[in-house]
């Protein structure tokens, strides 16, 4: 965590909060930082200071975020007026933290190839607490590239039981 996201993280935080809106700020920013971020065209009109900061903003009012919480749009509006679009994920894994830490929780980001339904992410969480001995907020996204199982990350320990890495490895062992 850099100081600079760490402050825009803290300020979204203290918004949200103040809106008692934090749970749903929280998953929306995250959901749209991993979409920016997959997304070239967006980015870089995000983050261009070329084109005027009105062209920046309609994307926060734009259909995609029509369902978006206003405390979200006024979140992502603060963060690209401040030019700050390029570090948006960051901003975003940051208020992850900062709400998970509000809750004596630690943020474990999951990655699945296929959306689960609320009992397998209840006992993916599960596991994962046994497997680290930590109470865990988990935030689940969908990644093709993982092709079956699942990669988790949670603070600085990574525990990949994806089919890609098995594939990898038998791979290595067959070379």
């Amino acid at each position: 965590m850099s100081e600079r996201t760490q402050a825009y993280a803290q300020a979204i935080v203290a918004l949200a909060n103040g809106e008692g809106a934090l749970d749903s700020v929280e998953d929306e920013l995250l959901q749209i930082a991993r979409v920016v971020d997959a997304n070239n065209d967006l980015r870089e009109k995000l983050v261009d200071i070329h084109l005027p900061i009105g062209q920046r903003l309609a994307f926060v009012e734009s259909q995609a975020l029509q369902a978006a919480h206003p405390a979200t749009k006024a979140a992502l509006a603060m963060v690209i007026t401040a030019g700050r679009a390029g570090d948006l994920d960051a901003i975003a894994t940051d208020v992850s933290r900062h709400a998970a830490e509000g809750r004596d929780r630690e943020l474990a980001e999951v990655y699945v190839a296929a959306p689960i339904d609320d009992r397998r992410r209840e006992q993916l969480r599960e596991a994962l607490e046994r497997a680290t001995g930590k109470k865990l907020d988990l935030k689940v996204f969908v990644d093709e590239s993982v092709v079956g199982g699942v990669r988790a990350k949670v603070g600085d320990t990574v525990i990949d039981g994806s089919l890609a890495r098995r594939l990898n490895e038998v791979r290595t062992r067959i070379s």
